[in-house]
């Protein structure tokens, strides 16, 4: 598995949002590993490890929080995109980190933290889902359903621009992965009406070029 670089546009959103939640270690401890995390995506097998152990830390002192253990089922799942590894344990290994996504998503119904920890928990799923090789683990649904739920949020105009035009963009990759380019080119232009100026925005611009060309 090798998550691309869109991925990694779609996750450094997330370090420019507001702090919306209580000003406290929590919010310093995520804030901090988002940026040990995000250097993961790019699949670095050190970056990897580091995150990992990263989220392990996280879960010791806040393990109650689907967040963290969202955080911490991705860069599990993450050990799979290291090509220098055998197939099956490159498989093995991103399936552990789907079984605690999956535990996150589950603990979702239960949660009474802030609205914008449950977004980020259903996107740091959906970013994992839709970019796997999906013969292979079967989570491009999944993730569409992640996708749609945030699409659907009752405060999404609400939410931080640079937040949603993330689930505008991670609504166009989902359909660029169903080989709909129709939808995949209504969602880059709403990620770039939303956030012109944002990383997401720039590079919806890029791709939209590309499409027309």
């Amino acid at each position: 598995m090798k998550l691309k670089s869109r991925t990694f546009l779609l996750l450094m959103t997330l370090l420019y949002l507001p702090i919306s939640f209580a000003e406290n270690q929590f919010v310093k401890d995520i804030s901090d590993f988002r940026e040990v995390y995000l250097k993961a995506t790019d699949g670095n097998a050190r970056a990897v490890r580091k995150a990992i152990k990263g989220a392990r830390v996280l879960e010791s002192r806040h393990g109650k929080s689907p967040l963290v253990l969202a955080y911490k089922g991705g860069a599990l799942a993450l050990r799979g995109s290291n090509a220098a590894k055998r197939p099956l344990d490159r498989m093995r290994e991103t399936e552990e980190g789907l079984v605690v996504l999956d535990r996150a998503l589950r603990m979702l119904s239960k949660h009474k933290g802030g609205y914008l920890e449950a977004i980020e928990t259903r996107l740091v799923a959906a970013f994992i889902f839709i970019n796997l090789p999906d013969s292979r683990f079967h989570r491009l649904k999944a993730g569409d359903r992640l996708i749609e739920q945030l699409l659907a949020h009752p405060k999404l105009m609400q939410m931080p621009q640079s937040l949603q035009a993330s689930i505008y963009f991670a609504a166009a990759t989902s359909a660029e992965k169903r080989n709909n380019p129709a939808q995949s080119k209504h969602y880059l232009e709403l990620t770039v009406k939303t956030d012109r100026e944002g990383k997401n925005g720039k590079k919806a611009q890029m791709l939209l070029m590309n499409m027309t060309d």
